[in-house]
């Protein structure tokens, strides 16, 4: 357990809570605020960490042709000095000089939270390797929270010439509902032009592909609540008879005052910038008894590795004087797409889907890390082609789970955007598919929460992922070449359309008496958001539809219907199975819309007991008679296969016991 102490010196209290005031003359960081520290240390361990958190004060200056792509960079109000202000919350683990290593791992958080290592525990694998960590704030919708990191950017444009433009919010409930926040819990949107509304329209339908339903104006209200300390408001949606389960409901209106979203990408690059070339703010850095840091590297997961592939698509993994910001970056279950992060009206938490949020313009061409030609603009580009330009091209891991690959697109960065060829791989990168794994890591332990029609996915697939950070660093910082990448493939037939004429595809899920298999699969789509998207990030028209498809295709399975192990990494729960791991999970009646996937939930199917078992139900996998003689001869497979993947370089052998105490607690269902 780790005990954290709590500096409280009187020398402490008064700089803690003061402002380092710090000038730069180029225009970065203009001050450090810090708020707090504490110590993390732990009768286990022989080290500890200095957490230490508070607020980084930036400017912009919007001549800086290093600046161009911040979008409304241009419309911001200015100081005297004619310098862009903003801010952004930071937390900082510093490591003990006894183990303190020469590299800083950056987490982009998610949605305002973030569990670094040392602070989950630090006995974890990672923790006693001396990273130093950092986390800013880059979201500026979110809620105020305990803990919650945020960017808090400028509003764009002015009182007397206010920006507008329309936005769209689609809101769907999982149990019945009459008021729901239309941005999504904790987050906040945009004020409307029209104080009440007026203006505002209104649809329902159960399904993507249905027509959309108008719903009356009398029948549905709109309030809005201006929160202390942002300058963002919460909008909540009611509706007279009620939201159903599952149903989607588009909200359209003119909305004002956008803020200065793409600040969230300038302020890492710029706060990294200063910590690893130093500048006028050096001696204020000193004073946080940092390291020297030679290396830095970054990981997001989720919306947060979408980040990352926006930021260096984008061009800001150069700083102002054209240095490198991070040497490697590691996008984990980012699937094949960035998000509405460095534009007018910005929504950085959305997330495109199979059943809701499709039309968004998040998942994009390029979404190769190579070059890679549009099929509907005939442009060529790719992830790293900034990056190239300026010479500031960073290693690469792709970690994805097979779930991306159903409901994130997450072959198209490994293909060409039609599904016909394989790309290229860039030197940098490489590619890791997690298989038999669903979008969010769980325990290990059989669960079912009720929103799928089958048991939840229970795969427990951070280890690998965690370990292949460990991986990256010894890549960028000894030169020490990263195991091989493992992912499904075209060219051997790994890689499969998941259905062919309308049905499934037999290759890509054999079908089993009494589990209902998806009828569809996430495809991402070319659409018109109006003349000025593509050249100014500007939202014109929404976008209703599209018959534009870029073709993602899915993980074949072998006669169990788990993941092949020459195509992913298999975490030991899958490669030695007590059941099928399922990538998918199709929605529950209760929460609706049932013919449509569950947004980044997996499934489980356990295998029968028996041969008798199987012949009665008809089930034509496996069963758990024919696999393993007893409970010890599981745990012997079980460690095997534990070992391989440490003996392969996917997996830290600290991670070992984690594994087999899992192991231990399934067996007695052998």
């Amino acid at each position: 357990m780790i005990k954290i102490k709590a500096l409280v010196s009187s020398l402490f209290i008064s700089l803690s809570f003061s402002l380092l005031l710090v000038s730069f003359a180029n225009g970065q960081v203009s001050a450090i605020e810090v708020q707090g520290r504490e110590t993390l240390s732990s009768p286990e361990v022989d080290f500890s960490y200095q957490a230490i958190h508070g607020l980084i004060h930036f400017v912009l200056d919007p001549d800086d042709p290093a600046n161009a792509s911040v979008t409304d960079l241009q419309h911001a109000p200015v100081n005297e000095q004619g310098l862009v202000e903003y801010s952004a919350d930071f937390k900082m683990l510093v490591p003990d000089a006894s183990i303190a290593s020469d590299t800083l791992l950056y987490n982009v958080n998610n949605r305002g939270g973030s569990r670094l290592p040392p602070e989950e525990s630090l006995s974890h694998p990672l923790s006693g390797l001396g990273y130093t960590y950092l986390v800013t704030g880059w979201i500026n919708e979110i809620e105020a929270r305990d803990g919650r990191l945020r960017l808090h950017a400028p509003i764009v444009g002015s009182r007397d010439n206010p920006i507008t433009g329309p936005v769209r919010y689609e809101v769907s409930v999982e149990s019945a509902a009459n008021d729901v926040n239309i941005a999504g819990g904790g987050h906040l949107a945009y004020a409307p032009v029209n104080a009440d509304f007026s203006d505002a329209t209104l649809t329902r339908r159960l399904y993507q592909s249905d027509p959309r339903v108008p719903v009356e104006r009398s029948e549905f209200s709109l309030r809005l609540e201006q929160l202390p300390d942002s300058n963002q408001p919460l909008i909540s949606l009611h509706l007279q008879d009620g939201l159903q389960p599952g149903y989607l409901y588009e909200l359209i209106y003119q909305a004002r005052d956008p803020v200065l979203a793409g600040a969230g990408m300038t302020g890492i690059r710029d706060l990294l910038s200063l910590i690893r070339y130093g500048g006028e703010a050096e001696s204020e850095l000193a004073s946080l008894n940092l390291p020297e840091i030679e290396h830095a590297a970054a990981w997001g997961i989720s919306q947060s590795g979408r980040l990352l592939r926006q930021f260096v698509h984008d061009g800001f993994n150069a700083d102002l004087q054209g240095r490198i910001v991070f040497d490697g970056i590691v996008p984990i279950i980012a699937g094949g797409g960035y998000g509405m992060f460095n534009n007018r009206f910005a929504m950085p938490t959305r997330t495109n889907g199979q059943h809701s949020n499709h039309l968004y313009p998040n998942d994009l061409f390029p979404f190769t890390y190579g070059s890679s030609e549009d099929p509907y603009t005939g442009s060529r580009n790719g992830v790293l082609a900034r990056a190239r330009a300026d010479a500031v091209v960073p290693k690469v891991m792709h970690i994805q789970t097979s779930n991306e690959y159903w409901l994130r697109a997450g072959s198209l960065p490994h293909t060409n955007p039609e599904g016909t060829a394989d790309a290229v791989l860039p030197q940098e990168v490489r590619f890791y598919t997690i298989g038999g794994s669903q979008h969010v890591n769980r325990d290990g332990l059989p669960r079912n929460s009720g929103r799928g029609q089958i048991a939840d996915n229970h795969n427990h697939w951070s280890p690998i992922s965690e370990s292949l950070i460990v991986a990256m660093v010894d890549w960028i910082a000894e030169g020490q070449q990263p195991p091989p990448s493992r992912y499904p493939r075209l060219a051997d037939g790994s890689l499969v359309p998941s259905h062919l004429n309308g049905q499934i595809n037999p290759q890509a899920w054999r079908p089993i008496p009494g589990i209902n298999h998806p009828g569809v699969m996430y495809q991402p789509v070319h659409a018109s958001y109006g003349p000025r998207w593509e050249s100014e990030k500007i939202i014109d028209q929404h976008p209703t539809a599209s018959d534009h498809y870029y073709r993602a295709l899915v993980p074949a399975v072998d006669a169990n219907n788990n993941d092949l192990p020459s195509a992913t990494i298999l975490p030991p729960l899958t490669s030695v199975p007590l059941g099928t791991f399922v990538p998918w999970n199709l929605r529950s009646q209760e929460i609706g819309a049932p013919r449509s996937l569950v947004r980044l939930l997996g499934g489980y199917i356990p295998f029968a007991a028996d041969a008798g078992s199987t012949r009665q139900s008809g089930d034509p996998r496996s069963n758990l008679d024919s696999l393993y003689d007893s409970g010890d001869d599981y745990l012997q497979q079980f460690e095997a296969a534990t070992d391989a993947l440490i003996e392969q370089g996917y997996l830290l052998p600290d991670f070992k016991g984690r594994y087999m105490a899992i192991a231990r607690q399934n067996a007695g269902q052998l």
